[in-house]
This record gives C-alpha cells, structure tokens and sequence, in this order.
C-alpha cells in the first residue's frame, strides 16, 4: 500500500550535475591579495643534479596562521535548514552536529552525542557529551539537545522524512534525551546523522532564526568573525574548543564562482583548498609538487527521468521502451570523453556500491544500440518514437555537452526527439509546470541512506512523476522504513533495485567523482561523499 510522504520544501535535493570539465583559460583579471598571515606562492624548487632529471620532492606543510577556502558560492545565510553543500561547509565548522556520517562511509559517528540506541521501535535514546558549552558560554547539555532536536524534525529541508514523525524528545538526565516517534522510523537516525545541527536555545530565542542565520553560535571549533557578501566569510579560532586546540587563527571562504578564476588562486598560492575543480585542470595541478589532488567519488546520481504526468509519454509506459532507452545511452564513453575517467555508470539501478541496499547482481546496462531498436520495434514501434527531453545549462560546464551526449545517442536509435536546452531557474519553472517534456536529465544529492535516497520518488513528493513503480518498490519503502534490523534492510533494497533494473524510472546514467585540490597546508584534507567540508580533523590539534 503507497505511503504517503511529504513535498520538499527545502533545498535538501539540488538538482544539479556535479563538478565541471575541460580546461580552465587563464583568468584576465587580477585576484585579490591573500588574507593577512596567509603564505605567498612558493619558492622555485633546487635543480636536479646534472645530468640527472629527478622530479622535486613536495614541500612540507608551511607553517601559517590561516587557511583559505575557495568555494563556488556565497551563502543566502548560515541557516542549517538550506542544506546544500557550500553552506554546511561554512556552518559545520561553527555549529556541531549531534551525529555525523562518516566521510567516505554511511556508517555514522558520534560527535556531540556519544553513543545511541534504539530502547524499543519508536523511542531512540542518544547520551550527550559532558562539559561542552557553546562558544558564547551556554552549556550544551540535554535542553539545548531536545530544542535542536525538535528543530530539525520541523525544519523545511527535513520534511519529507521527518514532517509529523516526532511525538516528543524526552530529558532522561542532564545528558540523555529520548527521541520519541510516532511510528517505527529505523530512516530518522541517518536523517539525524545528515542535520542534527545544535544551536544555543536561550541565544537563538533571544535573537530569532533571522539574524541567529546571519551570525549563528555553536559548539565547533570556530566562530563567525566577518562577512563580506560574495566575497569572503572568515571565521576566528574557537579557544574554548571541547575537541581540541584549533590549528589556524582563521579560516577565511571566498566566493570564486568561475572555474579557471579558483584554480588560478590555488596555483598563485591564494588558497588551500579549491572546490570543484574542472577535469581539464587535473594533470596540472598533479604535475605541481606545491598542490594535491584529492577525489572521492560522489553521490550525486544522474539520470533522465520519465515523466508519465504530460501529454505524449503514453509510450513510456512499456517497460521494454524505458529498458531501450537505457540500451541506447553509452554511459562509458560519456564518462571517458566528458569527464576523463572521473565518472561511474550509474549499475543499472538508483544506488551505487556506498549504499547500503546496492544489488551487485544487477549490472549496468551495456551499450547495444541493436538490443535498443529491437526492444523498440517489440513494443510496437518500429519506426521509432517521439519525445521531448529537456536539460540544464549555466550552472555548470559540462551540463550542454552531457545533454547534447545522451539527445544524441538517443536519435541514433530512431526517437525523433525535440531537444530543450534550459536556464536552470527555467528548468525548474517548467518543471513544476509540467511542460519540460516526457524526459528531464538531471542529478540528485541526497543524504547516503538507501531510504532517505529512493523516498523521494514516493507517492506525495515533488519526485512522484516519473512512473508507476513496481510493487515490490513501494513494499520495500513501506516495509523498511520501520525495519531496524540492518541486514534485513539491506536485503529489501536489494530486491527493490532488482525490480526498478527490470522496470526503470529514468535513463540510469552516471555519477562523477568530487575533484578537490589542496596546498600543502592542507594535504591531510579528506573529501567526503556528501561534498561538504568538515574541516576538524585538518584544521583542530584533537585531545
């Protein structure tokens, strides 16, 4: 029986395509000067001895007094509730979770929670770290656990898992909280493990979510210090840490939007780290001894959705289409000549190998234009079909040429198909307008929980568009969603990715690794999944 789930009212999902491609041109303009206390380009390597050619050995971390951040944009605010990677990268060094992911893993680690456990199917018992207090003094302690608690669960970005799900957080002692659910959720603890964010409750009362947003307080290592709008964010050292003594007086993120612009500060010696950056600037930035190059590969999963909802996707209907139309498509060569090798196939299904609930047994649909134009003429439709598919442009380099990639391979097996190249504001716009096409190419961030990943295509949510999904699809959501044995939960995605591989949603096309690069200050960094910098371990000398 289908569930009902909530409408994303947060930014939680950006439906985007990850980190761009091909070589950055030389920026014309100058870049500002670095920070104060932040280290000039390096100097010239010694010469190998003649006759001998060696390639020079990197420099050891320098010594410095601050870390620079170059990220692709500026935050609307420090607001916990829009979720998207840049501003938990800013956010999660200030304000401290309860739970985290790991960094390369679903598995979830303590932060200021240390241990939990389920006392019975609704009721999740969490012990608080002792003798934590927020920078401007309040204690953190089960009152302030209980009010960030019960703001996530209220929050806009949350609610589509969370909505109407708590019945109340329950102060045990002074340092155990009892999240008490309405109905068996096993989904709310990686949930929690994605935005448990805490804040002080008496500061965030006093000031109001608005201005608290603009300056927020926490537990972490460092404290909002200035903010220049699209500019840069500095933030000072905590001295009161709990988790240890930070290791630079300041963190500083500025906003470089442009590709070729980051990756020029990065080599000019202006920055540590560089997000995103382009396939085209890879071999370079290996070749310098001064930098390294860190990737980890991502989540963002890319498809080509089917849109059953508007006029002409009749057709769609037959499986055996949707299954041609994944034939047709040569995710291989996409990843090769459009991202260099840092991109996967999606494997035939809507988790890769870092969920839980990924079905090895389910492959990749192969290449086979012929087994495409079969599958179509067995459907009916010898002479080929008619669809509209529509994609973004001008969010990131890459998004024409993917587009144009599949829209190609997609008439080479006979579908006369209108193509719609769109701004990303109107890409969205038509979308909630039903008038983008039978198909939509974009890509899907999530937290790394097979539940939390595959529910937003349920019944009720924005995602609900696309098909009818198979039975044992909406059993698996409906089952698991209660079920807290880990092993068993696994088993039921398992068969669920058996099932949308045989009767697809969408085109199941890639998903590109997360390329960073970093200067020797800062070559411990470890990229995580989720794309979102957490900064502790390079940037806090731990107890």
């Amino acid at each position: 029986m289908r569930r009902h789930i909530w409408t994303i009212l947060g930014l939680t999902l950006a439906l985007v395509v990850a980190s761009g491609c091909g070589a950055p041109a030389t920026p014309t303009t100058t870049q500002p000067a670095a920070p104060a206390g932040q280290s000039q380009a390096p100097a010239a390597q010694p010469q190998a001895p003649a006759g001998k050619a060696a390639a020079p050995a990197a420099p050891a971390a320098p010594t410095k007094d601050t870390l620079v951040i170059g990220q692709t944009l500026d935050p609307p605010a420090l607001d916990v509730e829009n979720t998207t990677a840049a501003y938990q990268s800013v956010y999660g060094q200030i304000v401290e979770q309860l739970i985290v992911f790991a960094s390369d893993k679903v598995t979830i680690q303590p932060m200021l929670a240390t241990e939990w456990k389920w006392v019975d199917p609704v009721t999740l018992e969490l012990k608080l770290r002792q003798g934590v207090k927020f920078s401007n003094g309040e204690p953190f302690d089960a009152e302030a656990a209980k009010f960030s608690v019960e703001k996530q669960f209220k929050s806009r970005s949350y609610s589509i898992w969370l909505k109407d799900l708590l019945k109340e957080v329950v102060i045990k002692d002074p340092s155990t909280i009892q999240v008490v659910l309405v109905k068996p959720a096993s989904y709310a603890l990686p949930a929690m493990a994605r935005g448990s964010f805490v804040v002080p409750p008496k500061d965030y009362a006093a000031r109001g979510k608005d201005t608290f947003d603009q300056k927020p307080i926490g537990t972490g290592p460092y404290v909002l210090q200035e903010w220049v709008k699209d500019d840069r964010i500095v933030l000072a050292a905590n001295p009161n840490y709990w988790g240890g003594q930070p290791k630079f007086k300041s963190l500083v993120f500025r906003t470089i939007p442009e590709d070729a612009a980051r990756v020029a500060a990065l080599e000019a010696g202006e920055l540590d780290i560089a997000v995103s950056i382009p396939v085209g600037a890879t071999e370079r930035i290996k070749s310098n001894p001064n930098l390294k190059l860190h990737t980890i590969d991502g989540i963002r999963l890319m498809g080509a959705f089917f849109d059953y909802r508007v006029k002409g996707a009749e057709v769609l209907k037959d499986k055996r289409v949707r299954q041609a139309l994944n034939y047709a498509v040569d995710k291989e060569a996409i990843c090769k000549n459009l991202f260099g090798g840092f991109c996967k196939p999606l494997p035939g299904q809507w988790l890769t190998s870092a969920f839980p609930g990924y079905n090895s047994k389910v492959q990749t649909f192969p290449y086979d234009p012929a087994k495409a134009k079969q599958l179509l003429t067995e459907a009916g439709y010898p002479n080929g079909i008619e669809l509209t598919m529509a994609w973004t442009v001008g969010r990131y380099p890459q998004d024409k040429q993917a587009g144009e990639a599949v829209a190609g391979y997609l008439k080479a097996v006979g579908v006369k198909l209108t193509e719609k190249v769109l701004e990303y504001a109107e890409f969205q716009r038509q979308g909630d307008a039903l008038t983008r096409g039978q198909i939509s190419m974009s890509g899907l961030l999530t937290p790394p929980d097979p539940y939390l990943t595959l529910v937003v295509f349920a019944p009720g949510t924005t995602l609900y568009r696309y098909m009818d999904f198979p039975a044992k699809f909406d059993d698996v959501l409906a089952k698991s969603a209660g079920e807290q044995d880990e092993k068993k939960r696994e088993a039921m995605f398992q068969e669920a990715m058996e099932a949308v591989h045989d009767d697809p949603f969408a085109i199941y096309l890639y998903t590109t690794a997360d390329i960073y690069a970093t200067s020797q200050a800062a070559a411990s960094l470890v990229p995580r999944v989720d794309q979102v910098l957490w900064l502790h371990d390079l940037a806090v000398t731990k107890k």
